[in-house]
């Protein structure tokens, strides 16, 4: 492996596109989650479904650390946006994930508070307890060692839902505000992704 840390220095302009392209990105993934999760049950669906939410959460992780130096480019009139570990996909999905479980107990924090009845607070998912650098692997190829074949960890279906429609609704969102920064500075950048209904459908074209 290189020493060299894991940096990107791109133009502020090709930062803004970077970053829109990776909203439409993660929008286009969950069109594939959903297709996966609108079919009947078959055998490996959910570890197919469960990759790509993984996917997503590192690539949320990404976007939220790309939008953060975007908006501090923006600011202080730099050429240039850096950004680092932008390729540790570990990383970022674990950045991720923590800021979406968060998003995900206050808004049910406050339904509780509201006194829904329908309201609860969803148990700590299984996969925390596992090593997030090695379930794509684990999810995707099959191990010679069968004590190492448990996938267990794999969320319900209400679950991955959930998970799935937070990382949707901040991709949708980070475009909308990189458009509108970006448009402050003269560019005119469109994520090119609308949604069209909701259920397990292509959702976003």
């Amino acid at each position: 492996m290189s020493g060299e840390p894991d940096v990107i220095h791109p133009m502020r302009d090709e930062a803004f596109q970077i970053a829109v392209d990776l909203a439409a990105h993660i929008l286009d993934n969950s069109n594939t989650y959903h297709a996966l999760a609108g079919q009947d049950d078959f055998p490996g669906r959910d570890r197919a479904r469960f990759t790509f939410l993984l996917v997503m959460f590192e690539e949320m992780g990404k976007l939220m650390a790309l939008v953060q130096q975007c908006e501090k480019a923006a600011k202080a009139d730099y050429i240039n946006v850096r950004v680092e570990d932008f390729h540790d996909h570990c990383l970022n999905g674990r950045k991720a994930v923590a800021q979406i479980l968060e998003e995900l107990r206050t808004v049910e924090n406050a339904s509780l508070m509201l006194g829904r009845k329908d309201a609860k607070v969803s148990p700590e998912p299984a996969f925390l307890g596992e090593d997030l650098c090695t379930l794509k692997e684990r999810l995707m190829y099959l191990d010679a060692d069968k004590s190492k074949r448990d996938l267990s960890f794999i969320p319900s279906g209400e679950e991955m839902d959930r998970f799935a429609a937070i990382i949707e609704r901040n991709a949708l969102a980070a475009g909308e505000y990189i458009h509108d920064l970006g448009r402050a500075l003269g560019l005119w950048l469109q994520l090119g992704r609308k949604g069209r209904g909701e259920g397990h459908s292509i959702r976003y074209n």
